[in-house]
């Protein structure tokens, strides 16, 4: 009798994990994810971060920004599986091209802030997509949190603003 109990010890065990476990996953090799964002008359941060399926972490920083030139880090993979389900989420892939003045998708716009460029490579299909990021409509929210869990992933607001303990944008 104690040995057949001692057989459902490893599936009680199962329950015991955290949520969290079940929804790990692997990353795709192939999978690269991207940000630029563009200058504004108020002089906004100027860089591009990538972000690789190895947790590498690439920046430029290119203008308004307290680390200019190249610096990498790393992230863990955690980090990049929340933002794969972020693009996926919104889905990324069958979005339009272009969230701008001359886009769809914007009710309206605000002056003086940055073009945002975003790129996902995820199993063998690649999108690429401009934001305005003063475009006013509900993808525009989407996708600038989305830009905003780029930068939070990769804590380029160490490199922008130069401060170590900075989170986020």
């Amino acid at each position: 009798m104690f040995s057949k109990l001692l057989r459902f010890i490893p599936l009680l065990c199962l329950f015991c994990l955290p949520v969290n476990a079940a929804q790990r996953y692997p990353i795709p090799n192939d999978i690269v994810i991207s940000m630029q964002r563009g200058n504004c008359e108020g002089g906004c941060p100027v860089y591009r971060v990538v972000i690789f399926a190895d947790g590498d972490v690439l920046w430029q920083g290119i203008g308004h920004v307290a680390k200019r030139g190249a610096m990498q880090s790393h992230i863990e993979p955690d980090a990049i599986r929340s933002l794969i389900n972020d693009f996926v989420a919104i889905d990324y892939f069958h979005l339009e091209n272009i969230y701008s003045f001359h886009g769809a998708g914007c009710q309206s716009t605000e002056p003086d802030m940055p073009t945002v460029i975003t790129s996902l490579s995820l199993d063998g299909e690649a999108r690429t997509l401009s934001h305005h990021d003063g475009c006013v409509g509900e993808i525009s929210n989407k996708l600038k949190a989305i830009e905003n869990k780029i930068d939070e992933a990769a804590k380029t607001a160490h490199w922008i603003t130069g401060k170590a303990h900075d989170q986020g944008r």
